[in-house]
């Protein structure tokens, strides 16, 4: 991925996190939120798949910056390909993550 496609994804996934975000806070200012009120928010197909899908956004829209600056200024070869092998288990471990909480919500 590089180029116009590169671009085009983080500009996406951040309109998408924005517009989650502020849908987000919209709600827990409109709610009386507890720990309850949030499970059973969780509970909802929907709101998963809201959730889920910020998740996937962040972590693409992550590994696309991270992998621009470590491309742009790590030079020599093997310490940019250990730096991204890094970088994309880290976002890897942490999509997992992910996936095991929502999975408790199921």
């Amino acid at each position: 991925m590089a180029g116009f496609s590169a671009w085009l994804l983080q500009r996406l996934s951040a309109v998408y996190m924005a517009v989650f975000i502020v849908i987000a806070i919209i709600w827990a200012t409109t709610t009386d939120i507890n720990f309850s009120v949030w499970r059973a928010g969780l509970q909802s197909t929907w709101v998963q798949l809201g959730v889920l899908l910020f998740g996937l956004s962040l972590l693409l829209h992550a590994w696309i910056g991270l992998r621009d600056v470590i491309i742009d200024y790590i030079h020599p070869l093997w310490m940019r390909l250990l730096a991204l092998s890094l970088v994309a288990l880290f976002l890897l471990a942490n999509g997992f993550w992910l996936l095991a909480i929502l999975w408790g919500f199921l």
